[in-house]
């Protein structure tokens, strides 16, 4: 058979393919670029066009539908509105609802007039001189036979009155308004012209509709500055300009801020020599192309030297029809398209020359050794090893050469699954290293084996040691090898120095104790001998980390075996990343649980109201999972967790309360009604000990001007003993400890009536903040009269914005976020009815959950730790739903997360070490949790395990003190049914 090659003749032929095909692509591409711009801008401009329209239908459809509403409603039907407050709630639902709404109007013949205007524009706060806390204007005009009576009014966001504004020149008519003269003359809705509004200036539209009694108009007025701004989102292209206009061609939104309405295409070119940056010389035309009824169709323009792409869109909604025109220069769409054909262009000229050159190294004679090398090379991708041919042989060399090497290669995948398998099967470090020593003296054929492993402080070597007869090694091998030892182990570390595989002959192995306890008792034949193969085992860095010691029965003479070597060899460095990667990541795992515990240890140790607890409830939650995993029979038959699930758990529990973290020390640790960073009681008692000595004052004063001292005396004792009395009642309600009653309020109002005499600025020395909120109202001159208890402006501490906050909005929290952060005043917290906290109070507490589930899921989590938000955030939910803080049934927790909220409860109510209050006994604490179990706040299945379990008494052995040893009432607690389950409230969309 004559040998060829093919090489040559199959590269040119498929050389010049592929360049003929590359170059016929390229000129395609680029002959083609205009229709693709054409379809691309086409598809662009509809999605602008969909865009807008979605956009107007949200903006006006929904304005007009209201507009109907509020021109049906019988309430709006005549002037005299009887329950006026009704209707600003409706508006103020409404605009609150449509951040876009700027104001809600009706206007009536008699000219009387009721506006409610939401204050979200800077500028028109500017424009009414609106303080900080005012959210609505609300302006008001009444005829009367009395006379005309205007109220200009500021609301906060309860519509609560917080100011006035007085204005004699701000007069308004609203029958003289053009919104009023166009509803009036029309049975439907009318969109009126932008314009700018009356009292703040802004430039927007009126939807206006007539009463349905016919006695006057209803108006929304819709800013158009959020349209605008959509509209420069949408732009494609630097230069891009986009409009809307009506059927008149006067502009609703524009894309560029100084082609702002109003404008048509009558006034546009005496509004741009009127500013200061000229209007794009396009936008004319596009309003041109408007006026003159252009719809649907893509145009090419010149203007002023520069060709344009430009389109007009209708854009229909409701009894409105508007038009959007876009316009594009040409030059900067086809940026992109003249830049890919250059790109094609190169990377066909770099194709051609790697095809030639690929063609031109792997095109041998095609033949049909080839097809069955081929066959041979499916089977070794789709690891069918068993089926898989013995090889061909052939005449090309080439061909027989492949064939080898195809065949050998077949054989040593095969044997690195094996190990791939074993490395892929094994996390722990300890049986991965016996694991993989096994494997390798299998397949290597070598009679025993080891492997060395350096440990942390270099002072010697970890040793790990097995036989291929698979007997155990001696009983007195030793497991660790110094790094100064000699005989065989020496040799072995000499042998690491090098980095390269080494070798060592040995025949008498008597009196060594790694030789002894690998080899004993193995018999040699005359001339052979025990030949070691110490490859050493190196990390990603090139360090050796160990080394892996084969040790091979041998001739004297014979080499070492090629292929039994290179095995070899590249078996140790799978090893050794294996063996790295393990140890890492058992570094790494104990590094994360070390830090999980430090943090729990962090949040118990920041507070003595919290000692020990996220210590303590892991304990509990995984004893109670044992548990369950152990039972075989009733509801948890079937409950059985995985190691990855069991890591889950104890990472959930242990982080159970890292919200915490977030909560402010002084707020959970808070003993008394006044406190705050300190106790403010003293603040108070300063204030008393002024009255007492006011009244020594005005005693002597009394003495001195010659009056009667008995009876001066005795009012001033009297005042004495008053003012005493009164402090020891403050003092009293400061400590919480009984409910106030309507009787105890009232005398807390008269006591906070009295007054003091401050002769010092109350804004000197004090923090930016706390000057802030003191500026919520002038300064008084001095001296002033200071109420001797008093609910301040400046106690009132508002939200501030933050991630976590937004975060918390978009999760979906059932918990109600009170108005106010925090509320210091001072007998709003001596009114609290029971306890120490504040309503403001109790949400920061409560919303460390909020914060655990936030924290838990920013952790990048995978597998079954992305389970540890939900388990660790559902320990204060009740089975019926009434829980916190997603108000979640029993059916939409897990089990660990209901084990949880056993736990926690069952730590709270015997914790020993916290000091504000007593520590409850074991009968105490099983028989509260048996209430909670009749109320459907414990899960009643896992409660009955929990006590049948033993498991409560021997966390009380290991944790309670003696004193709270005693034998509850378990068969009573088992025996308590749960109350029939109501369904949870529906809640209203937020």
């Amino acid at each position: 058979m004559v040998k060829r090659r093919l090489d040559t003749h199959l590269a040119l032929v498929f050389g010049v393919t592929v360049t003929v095909a590359l170059a016929g692509i390229v000129f395609f591409v680029n002959s083609r670029a205009a229709s693709i711009l054409h379809d691309a801008t086409g598809i662009l401009f509809a999605r602008m066009a969909g865009e807008s329209r979605s956009h107007i239908d949200k903006s006006f459809n929904t304005l007009d539908m209201l507009t109907r509403v509020f021109a049906n409603e019988p309430e709006l039907a005549a002037p005299q509105i009887v329950d006026r407050r009704a209707v600003i709630e409706r508006f103020r639902v409404v605009m609150d609802t449509m951040p876009y709404t700027s104001a809600i109007y009706v206007g009536y013949d008699n000219g009387d007039f009721l506006l409610l205007r939401h204050l979200t524009s800077e500028d028109a706060r500017r424009s009414l001189m609106a303080g900080d806390d005012a959210a609505y204007f609300l302006q008001t005009i009444e005829h009367r036979p009395a006379g005309t009576k205007t109220t200009l009014s500021f609301l906060d966001g309860a519509l609560r009155l917080v100011g006035s504004l007085d204005r004699p020149d701000f007069t308004f008519d609203p029958r003289r308004r053009g919104w009023y003269d166009e509803a009036m003359a029309r049975d439907g809705p009318v969109l009126t012209a932008p314009y700018r509004f009356f009292a703040t200036a802004e430039i927007g539209v009126t939807i206006a509709h007539r009463l349905a009694s016919g006695r006057g108009v209803v108006g929304i007025d819709l800013s158009l500055a959020d349209l605008s701004q959509e509209l420069r989102r949408m732009k494609s292209t630097p230069s891009t300009e986009i409009l809307i206009a009506d059927e008149d061609g006067t502009v609703i939104a524009a894309s560029n801020p100084h082609a702002a309405l109003p404008s048509s295409a009558r006034n546009l070119a005496n509004r741009s020599r009127a500013n200061s940056v000229p209007i794009p010389a396009i936008v004319p035309a596009l309003l041109a192309a408007v006026r003159s009824g252009a719809r649907e169709e893509t145009a090419t323009i010149v203007e002023r030297g520069r060709d344009w792409m430009m389109h007009v869109e209708p854009l229909d909604s409701g009894p409105w029809t508007f038009a959007m025109a876009v316009a594009m220069p040409h030059d900067e769409v086809m940026v992109g398209v003249r830049s890919l054909v250059a790109t094609l262009g190169w990377i066909s000229l770099g194709l051609i020359l790697l095809v030639i050159v690929a063609i031109r190294l792997t095109a041998r004679a095609v033949s049909l050794p080839l097809m069955a090398i081929a066959r041979e090379a499916e089977a070794i991708q789709s690891f069918s090893f068993k089926d898989a041919p013995d090889g061909v042989h052939s005449s090309v060399a080439e061909i027989d050469t492949l064939s080898r090497a195809i065949r050998n290669a077949r054989l040593t995948i095969q044997r690195f699954i094996e190990i791939g398998r074993t490395l892929a099967a094994e996390r722990d470090p300890d049986r991965l290293v016996d694991r993989l020593l096994q494997e390798t003296i299998s397949i290597t054929g070598a009679e025993a084996g080891l492997i060395l492993l350096g440990e942390d402080d270099g002072k010697g070597y970890a040793l790990v040691m097995r036989r291929a007869d698979g007997r155990p090694v001696s009983g007195h091998a030793p497991n660790r090898l110094a790094a100064d030892a000699g005989g065989m182990g020496g040799r072995i570390i000499h042998a690491l120095g090098r980095k390269t595989v080494s070798h060592f002959d040995a025949v008498d192995l008597v009196g060594d104790p790694i030789g002894q306890a690998l080899i004993g008792g193995l018999k040699l034949t005359l001339g052979q001998v025990l030949r070691h193969s110490v490859i050493p085992l190196l990390d990603r860095g090139d360090a050796v980390i160990g080394a892996l010691v084969l040790i091979v029965r041998v001739d004297q003479d014979d080499k070492i075996s090629d292929d039994h070597l290179d095995l070899a060899r590249a078996l140790s460095g799978n090893a050794a990343v294996a063996i790295e990667t393990t140890l890492a990541l058992r570094s790494r795992k104990a590094l994360l649980d070390a830090v999980i515990r430090m943090m729990a240890q962090a949040i118990d140790a920041k507070s003595p109201y919290t000692n020990g607890h996220c210590q303590r409830v892991p304990v509990l939650t995984q004893a109670l999972a044992r548990a369950a995993c152990d039972t075989r029979e009733g509801p948890f038959a079937d409950f059985d967790l995985t190691p990855e699930e069991w890591e889950a758990v104890d990472v959930a529990s242990w982080l159970h309360d890292c919200g915490k973290l977030t909560t402010a020390e002084y707020v959970i640790d808070k003993a008394t009604k006044l406190e705050t960073i300190t106790d403010r009681i003293h603040e108070v008692r300063m204030r008393f000990e002024l009255l007492k000595a006011r009244a020594e004052t005005d005693y002597w004063k009394g003495v001195a001007g010659g009056g009667d001292e008995p009876a001066l005396r005795a009012a001033r004792d009297a005042a004495l003993q008053r003012i005493d009395d009164d402090f020891a009642f403050v003092a009293e309600c400061n400590l919480g400890g009984e409910a106030m009653e309507p009787e105890r309020l009232a005398r807390l109002k008269r006591i906070a009536a009295q007054t003091w005499t401050r002769t010092l600025s109350d804004r000197a020395g004090i923090s930016a903040s706390e000057r802030r909120r003191r500026e919520r109202v002038a300064e008084a001159p001095l001296p002033v009269e200071e109420p001797l208890l008093a609910d301040a402006p400046h106690h009132i501490i508002h939200h501030f914005r933050n991630h976590l906050d937004e975060m918390e909005a978009a999760e979906g929290f059932t918990l109600v976020r009170p108005a106010n952060r925090l509320n210091l005043g001072e007998v709003y917290n001596l009114s609290i009815a029971r306890g120490t906290l504040t309503a403001e109070e109790r949400y920061e507490i409560n919303r460390h959950i909020t914060r655990t589930i936030l924290m838990l899921e920013a952790l990048p989590l995978s597998g079954a730790l992305t389970r540890v938000p939900e388990y660790a955030g559902g320990h204060h939910e009740h089975m019926d739903g009434t829980g916190y803080p997603r108000s979640l049934t029993r059916d939409q927790m897990s089990p660990i997360a209901r084990m949880m909220a056993i736990a926690d409860v069952f730590e709270a109510l015997t914790a020993a070490d916290r000091p504000y209050k007593r520590a409850k006994s074991l009968s105490e604490a099983i028989r509260i949790m048996g209430f909670m179990k009749r109320d459907n706040h414990l899960d009643p299945d896992l409660m009955d395990l929990f006590l049948t379990s033993g498991l409560w008494r021997d966390y009380a052995e290991r944790y309670l003190d003696r004193g709270q040893m005693d034998e509850p009432d378990v068969a009573a607690v088992l025996a308590i049914r749960p109350k029939e389950q109501e369904p949870p409230p529906v809640r209203a969309a937020e």
